[in-house]
């Protein structure tokens, strides 16, 4: 029979090797652990399970200490793990199978089969790609590279058989977001450290791009993706497309590429992996940051529609971890076409994926909200369980906070009596407006605690109770510039001016004040805003207004900007683009066909605009104002 070792190096992993040497104990002949200095229980956890366990002093080189490991094992096979990876219970019978099939043919030297990577265990996939964990044990095959290091055999690529994931599956959680950051960091440094002694790899541009990336270094990011495009335009590898992505997605950042050099890049990334939703997303956000909706909003679908028949074994696919951000980003799109019921569709797609997206749960919620309340609920409870308390708990927090108060009744219940939470939530009371039980609640946890959030919650429970006085209670540790505000907004004190110091205070109040509060209350408090801060920061509060949907509000805001501006063309004409926006989103077509008339007469330039001309024009049901938008189009298009 063949024989199999499972080689393992590790270093404090003492929360999950026993997982991985669990998942192939029973399939193989000996198990090879490679300790790199570990100082928890990780080598007492090995040799429980019957392992061989070798000390090895760390060198910054993941080659030379695999290798070392292969040194060690005595099989005819070689199965190599990290301590963090685990092969599928439900296929771990197939293992050993597989390598007696291939064992006498010499042309096979190993097994390729997909890696899943999780966040955290039995999380959600993150990403998967195929990867060469089983092959041969002999002297010709070894590792290179101090880091991603990987197989040859005599300097050669090694033959490998492909095995799909109804076979053979291994899952990776160490590649969480908690943990992603810093072993990029350190994959970095290494790669650089090679670089420096002359040494390039065959994916040392593609790693060294993606560490500047995620480190925000845009410049080299860029450098080193377009070196990694030239290297790689040759390879059939898992990573090949992946270059074009970092490029993208670095142009997207810097903003100094022209459109025609990004478009262009974005072409010929789809001209070669024109079925992979990776590059699918990485156009779309590109056009999204350049005010091409409706482009973003193809790509995204289109991404979408890859991704749900993606079979390419050979390449890696990232696609799901940022799928509830994709899902999110069309379901925005569609609430900006003014289409809600495209745009629930997709707000659910979002939260099926991450029921703890909290944007996703406010976008659906601003959509259903006016719904019959048994509706609301019987609809929620399609996405999460009664029975979860970490859902419930989310449902109370983020429903009071959107102040949707049946409905928040019925799963503050459930808290109480199912979860034995006693614990008045003070959300939920000023949801329920007892702002006056609420205040004395808040006020001792700021006192207690110094919390800035619960500071903002007094503050509001405040406002909305209208009882100036009771910011007395708040103590000597109350911000002066809420003593400011407060005064501001019931006019207790002469004189009062607030400056540019109090602006960052009165916008966080105001995301709470907008749901929380009355629309009276909103105005009032919207006035001092008028009174007291500039044009440019009157033009941020109509921007939070219209990212909460109190297109109204904003309307009023971005009109008061424009009364009060003594600014050149350009920003007058993206606040009469911005008041155009609101009209529209208020299907007041009349109004936004005039601010959006003005916005091109003074210039305006940017790509959305013509976006908001074209969707005005299809859902207008007056054809004289339907008329002026085509005529817009036609007059100011290029």
């Amino acid at each position: 029979m063949t024989k199999i070792s499972a080689c393992i190096i590790t270093k404090n992993e003492a929360m999950c090797i026993s997982r991985c040497l669990q998942s192939v104990k029973d399939i193989v002949d000996e198990i090879i652990v490679v300790d790199t200095g570990s100082t928890d229980a990780t080598v007492t956890i090995a040799e429980q399970f019957g392992t061989k366990v070798f000390h090895y002093s760390w060198g910054n080189d993941f080659a030379a200490v695999r290798n070392y490991a292969l040194d060690q094992a005595k099989g005819d096979w070689i199965i190599f793990l990290d301590a963090d990876e685990y092969i599928a219970a439900e296929r771990i019978k197939n293992v050993r199978p597989i390598i007696e099939k291939v064992h006498g043919n010499r042309k096979i030297d190993a097994v390729r089969c997909q890696m899943k990577n999780l966040e955290g265990v039995n999380g959600s996939l993150r990403s998967s790609n195929p990867s060469m964990r089983i092959f041969r044990s002999s002297k010709a095959i070894r590792y290179i590279g101090k880091v991603h290091e990987y197989i040859l055999k005599r300097e050669k690529p090694v033959s490998a058989i492909n095995v799909d994931s109804q076979m053979l599956v291994i899952y990776h959680t160490g590649y969480s977001k908690t943990t992603i950051t810093e072993k990029i960091r350190r994959n970095t440094a290494l790669l650089e450290e090679e670089l420096k002694q002359g040494i390039v790899r065959r994916l040392t541009y593609y790693y060294l791009s993606d560490g500047y990336f995620q480190a925000g270094e845009y410049e080299k990011a860029i450098d080193f993706a377009q070196k990694a495009i030239k290297d790689m335009a040759q390879m059939n590898r898992d990573c090949d497309y992946k270059p074009y992505g970092i490029l993208i997605e670095s142009i997207t950042h810097l903003k100094t590429f022209s459109e025609q050099e990004a478009i262009a890049i974005c072409n010929e990334a789809l001209g070669r992996f024109p079925h992979h939703p990776e590059i699918w997303l990485h156009q779309a956000y590109y056009y999204r940051s350049i005010g091409w909706y409706e482009k973003s909003l193809t790509s995204l679908l289109k991404a979408v529609e890859t991704n749900a028949c993606y079979n390419d074994f050979n390449r890696s696919n990232d696609f799901y971890q940022c799928s509830s951000m994709a899902y999110f980003d069309i379901a925005q799109i569609y609430e900006m076409k003014n289409q809600s019921a495209q745009a629930l569709d997709y707000y659910v797609k979002a939260l099926q994926q991450e029921k703890s997206n909290q944007a996703a749960f406010g976008g659906l919620i601003s959509i259903i909200r006016n719904q019959e309340p048994a509706h609301v609920i019987y609809f929620l409870n399609t996405l999460y369980e009664i029975a979860d308390e970490r859902d419930i708990r989310f449902l109370v927090e983020n429903l009071s906070r959107l102040k949707v108060k049946i409905v928040l009744d019925y799963y503050h219940k459930i808290l109480r009596d199912k979860f034995d939470d006693k614990q008045l939530n003070g959300l939920m009371l000023l949801s329920n407006c007892k702002s006056d039980e609420v205040f004395p609640i808040f006020a001792e946890l700021f006192r207690k605690h110094g919390n800035y959030g619960m500071e903002l919650l007094a503050v509001i429970a405040l406002l909305i109770s209208e009882k100036p006085q009771w910011v007395d209670l708040l103590e000597a540790n109350l911000q002066h510039s809420c003593r400011k505000v407060v005064a501001a907004y019931f006019q207790t004190e002469q004189d009062i001016q607030l400056s540019a110091d109090e602006f960052p205070l009165f916008c966080d109040l105001l995301r709470e004040l907008v749901y929380l509060g009355s629309s009276k209350q909103t105005e009032t408090f919207l006035q001092i805003g008028k009174c007291f801060f500039s044009e440019k920061a009157c033009t941020k509060i109509a921007t939070i207004l219209l990212e909460h949907g109190s297109f109204f509000c904003a309307l009023d805001m971005y009109l008061h900007c424009i009364n009060k501006t003594s600014s050149e063309a350009k920003q007058l004409s993206d606040l009469y683009c911005d008041a155009g926006y609101c009209c529209y989103r208020l299907k007041d077509f009349a109004g936004a066909a005039s601010y959006f008339s003005q916005a091109l007469k003074f210039g305006f330039n940017q790509n959305r605009i013509f976006d908001f001309l074209e969707w005005s024009y299809q859902q207008c049901p007056e054809e004289a104002i339907k008329e002026k938008f085509k005529m817009m189009k036609a007059l100011h298009r290029n």
